[in-house]
């Protein structure tokens, strides 16, 4: 249980990294958030990050109430994802502000039941059910919120799958629809073995209980974050190889670009960039397509200037470029 716990902070945290580059451009930030956040509640699992955390804490399981605390907080940026998602004009006010009330409430709940008790005491709070009603009261507000999010959550991806036509969208939906199906069995089987164990002092999770609740624990939050977070890895590697496509074709272009502007600089608005900025400038096909105009104008002008057959390949190929990037504004344009 250990490994997967490690294996699942893992993937998190990568997956985070990945959206990082989409959330510095202004995109994908409640998802980097969640990420984050979900990231940082399956680290605290693990035993060897457990102990120690909860040492610093005072050794009063403290950390066992974080970790559900930010389980409710993840199913909550969770929820602004789908409303943002869904909704044509976003997430609305009243939907923030119920969501963060929602939230608060639930962690209050939690926090009474928590450090009103004797229980969270004991050195085996992090069993998967203690045969107590105050603790099974305690676990079950989150088990019930992760169980109404997922299946609002799964309803959402259902009415969205009939709308895409993208391959990548429909396999991040269905990743995601999928994840949804094994929280709601989780939440299930966890909420019920809980009140077992209140029931039946020798209960036990065994059989193919056991092996549904451990395989939903381990693949749900996988092909949650997968399914999150594909989208985003499609779209930063195009757009990672379309700037490295413009970048390319900028270095080549740059030397005709001098000769031909060195005797009418006057016909230049494009600023001069050096070796390491064009390796480096943030939106190399915006220089790309300026220095194509300004050498297609300067032969305009100039019809006597010479160009080699190498050159007018780049020449062609950073007019095919252009327009692309051209045809593609317009097509976002309308």
């Amino acid at each position: 249980m250990q490994t997967i716990l490690f294996t699942l902070s893992a993937v998190f945290w990568i997956a985070a990294a990945v959206c990082v580059p989409s959330a510095i451009r202004g995109r994908r930030r409640p998802l980097l958030l969640f990420l984050t956040v979900f990231a940082l509640t399956m680290t605290l699992m693990p035993e060897p990050v457990y102990r120690p955390v909860d040492a610093l804490l005072g050794n009063g399981n403290v950390t066992y109430f974080i970790f559900h605390a930010l389980t409710i907080v993840a199913i909550a940026l969770l929820d602004v994802i789908v409303q943002e998602a869904m909704s044509p004009r976003g997430l609305t006010r009243g939907r923030q502000r119920a969501t963060v009330m929602v939230t608060a409430a639930i962690i209050v709940a939690q926090a009474l039941l928590f450090f009103g008790s004797d229980w969270r005491m004991t050195d085996d709070i992090a069993a998967s059910f203690m045969p107590r009603w105050d603790f099974t009261a305690y676990a079950a507000t989150t088990w019930i919120a992760m169980g109404i999010f997922a299946v609002s959550f799964a309803t959402a991806c259902v009415a969205d799958l009939r709308r895409q036509r993208r391959p990548v969208t429909l396999i991040s939906l269905s990743l995601v629809l999928l994840a949804c199906l094994g929280v709601l069995g989780y939440a299930i089987i966890s909420l019920t073995s809980a009140v077992l164990a209140v029931l039946y002092p020798d209960f036990l999770l065994v059989g193919w209980a056991r092996t549904t609740y451990n395989l939903a624990l381990l693949l749900s939050p996988i092909s949650l974050v997968v399914g999150l977070g594909l989208s985003a890895t499609a779209d930063g590697l195009t757009a990672a190889g379309k700037n490295f496509r413009d970048r390319v074709l900028l270095w080549q272009i740059t030397p005709l670009w001098q000769r031909l502007l060195a005797d009418n600089p006057e016909l230049s608005i494009e600023r001069k960039l050096s070796p390491r900025q064009l390796l480096t400038v943030r939106n190399p096909g915006v220089h790309l397509y300026r220095r194509h105009v300004e050498i297609r104008d300067s032969l305009l002008l100039r019809s006597g200037q010479t160009v080699t057959a190498d050159e007018l390949v780049i020449i062609d190929r950073a007019e095919a470029r252009t327009q692309a990037r051209t045809t593609t504004l317009a097509g976002v344009a309308k």
